[in-house]
């Protein structure tokens, strides 16, 4: 039915992202966007276990040729890029017992990709979603959106790479 199938996610530990993007005749539909939430007042471990748990029955449901995950971005916060990088390790593991490929993005790559332009706002990056790449129900759900964005620039760049294993043509 679809010649590819990809993941996208936008780690974090309160909410992760999730999306699923398929291509068909060289066109993108977003198939289900959604979010794993975890309480705070849960132990780190128990909030690990249930992003993992949240990205496998999103494999198990929609069977992914590839996962697209957000890189972690290291700012001024390290505590919380800790937390993000745990949260990113139990994806990574996850993904990987599911026998999928993992290809990461760092989020001005994302921003270019979907939008042209590297300090595009959330906002924009939704926006360009809908109008440039015709993407219809991108949610209003922050890192949902993200996650669209994610899976996009994942299949943006295997037409790029197809492409130039072709010569060019």
């Amino acid at each position: 039915m679809f010649d590819s199938i990809v993941l996208g996610v936008d780690p974090g530990v309160a909410k992760v992202g999730l999306a699923v993007i398929a291509v068909r005749d060289r066109k993108a539909t977003l198939i289900w966007a959604g979010t794993v939430t975890t309480p705070s007042d849960l132990a780190e471990a128990t909030r690990l276990a249930r992003i993992a748990d949240g990205v496998a029955a999103s494999v198990a449901q929609y069977h992914p040729d590839a996962v697209a995950l957000e890189r972690v971005a290291w700012n001024r916060n390290q505590v919380s890029a800790l937390q993000v990088a745990r949260a990113t390790g139990a994806i990574m593991a996850t993904v990987a017992r599911a026998g999928l490929s993992v290809e990461e993005y760092g989020p001005n790559e994302v921003k270019v990709a979907v939008t042209g332009m590297g300090n595009a706002d959330k906002e924009q990056v939704r926006v360009a979603l809908a109008r440039i790449h015709g993407l219809h129900d991108v949610p209003d759900q922050p890192d949902a959106a993200d996650a669209v964005a994610v899976a996009l620039t994942h299949i943006l760049g295997s037409r790029m790479r197809a492409v130039a294993r072709a010569g060019g043509r």
